[in-house]
């Protein structure tokens, strides 16, 4: 595990041999405890932090494991992948996209458990009346990074905090 200093907040950064892990907003940084053979990688995802944060339309090039995911998980956040950077979907729409349509809860428990923010962007899944709805990383996050990407729908609505 490392941590990464964001331009809106620390990001903790789990690591297997077989790729990024996790991807997590954290309060603050903290000491970095990774094992040697997994350096190249962490150099790897971070080109890849930086890059993004510069030019969020950055394809992401790091290995991801989720090999502990379920099957469904999978598919959600596979589909999220297919979400182009400065476009939204609602949960019903990825339910419908991965031929669930009466999964929309469902998608959003999915989109709630995804463990790499940023590079499978749940932040790109908004409420059917296009409301920013549940972002572990916080709402306010969420609008950064939508307006980041060159997001145009935000309404004024979202000034609720």
């Amino acid at each position: 595990m490392f941590f990464y200093h964001s331009p809106i907040g620390f990001l903790q950064v789990g690591l297997s041999d077989k790729g990024l892990t996790s991807l997590q907003f954290v309060e603050q940084g903290g000491n970095d405890v990774l094992a040697d053979e997994l350096k190249g990688m962490q150099e790897e995802v971070v080109r890849n932090l930086d890059a993004y944060f510069e030019k969020p339309n950055w394809k992401w090039t790091c290995p991801v494991d989720f090999s502990t995911a379920t099957s469904f998980q999978k598919k959600v956040w596979s589909a999220l992948l297919e979400i182009p950077v400065g476009e939204v979907m609602s949960y019903q729409q990825i339910a419908e996209l991965i031929e669930q349509p009466k999964a929309a809860q469902a998608v959003g428990n999915a989109n709630a458990q995804n463990p790499v923010l940023l590079l499978v962007p749940c932040h790109r899944v908004i409420g059917s009346d296009g409301s920013l709805v549940g972002y572990r990383g916080e709402l306010w996050r969420k609008e950064w990074l939508l307006k980041h990407e060159g997001y145009r729908g935000l309404s004024q609505q979202l000034n609720l905090f």
